[in-house]
């Protein structure tokens, strides 16, 4: 079985900081006095898409590569800058490093499919105490469509030799309704991260099991299972 992880609200507790973060940057950069962050009102919900959106809705013409870099290049560094200040702003989901080393030592694939991009997940997960160096992984700078990402971290796992091509069992774990409608996308297995609004919002769209974090790994591992295709 190959388990794929979201960053944002599933490994990371960052999405409120991730909302934080996205309002300065498109107010400083692009002079957005405000904007949505609900990420279901974009046409994906991932950085380098809103980028675009973004700065398409403001200058009226799409975004060159220059524009969407200055964009997450600032992000990036207000992530940096609000680290600073305070350390507790980034947390680990309670138990998520200890369920990924279970899953791996129980001879599982793990790997990581995140809307961020790339320098902004890899500070989060880092800042979290989340190792990641050696876990095969694909961001916003690779594709926009999150079903698209999550399909070149499946590849990634395979071209690595932590997953085999021909076992079908693939799971994405995610708290947002784009996270399931990507796994519907690609006929993967999913299991919701998430409380409160984002739970109630995924049971609603018929997500079957959706947990607070990784404590009661035998359960959530129970639940990989069964979702597996």
């Amino acid at each position: 079985m190959l388990v794929i992880f979201d960053i944002d609200g599933t490994l990371c507790r960052t999405s409120q900081l991730d909302d934080d973060c996205w309002r300065l940057a498109a107010r400083e950069i692009l002079g957005i006095s405000s904007m949505s962050t609900d990420w279901n009102d974009y046409p994906h919900s991932t950085d380098e898409s809103i980028a675009s959106a973004l700065h398409e809705r403001v200058h009226g013409v799409e975004a060159g590569r220059q524009d969407i870099d200055a964009l997450r290049d600032r992000f990036v560094s207000i992530l940096q800058e609000a680290q600073e200040t305070s350390q507790d702003q980034m947390r680990q989901t309670p138990g998520a490093s200890e369920f990924i080393a279970r899953l791996r030592c129980e001879g599982h694939g793990v790997a990581i499919a995140t809307g961020g991009w790339t320098p902004s997940a890899r500070f989060k997960l880092q800042s979290c105490g989340i190792e990641h160096e050696s876990i095969p992984s694909a961001f916003a700078c690779d594709a926009h469509p999150r079903a698209d990402i999550i399909e070149i971290a499946r590849k990634r796992a395979i071209e690595q030799g932590v997953h085999s091509g021909n076992d079908p069992s693939v799971v994405y774990v995610g708290d947002g309704l784009w996270d399931l409608i990507a796994a519907r996308q690609l006929g993967i297995g999913f299991v919701g991260l998430a409380s409160g609004q984002r739970e109630s919002l995924l049971r609603e769209a018929g997500a079957n099991d959706v947990f607070p974090d990784f404590v009661d790994a035998e359960r959530f591992l129970e639940a990989l299972r069964e979702t597996s295709p």
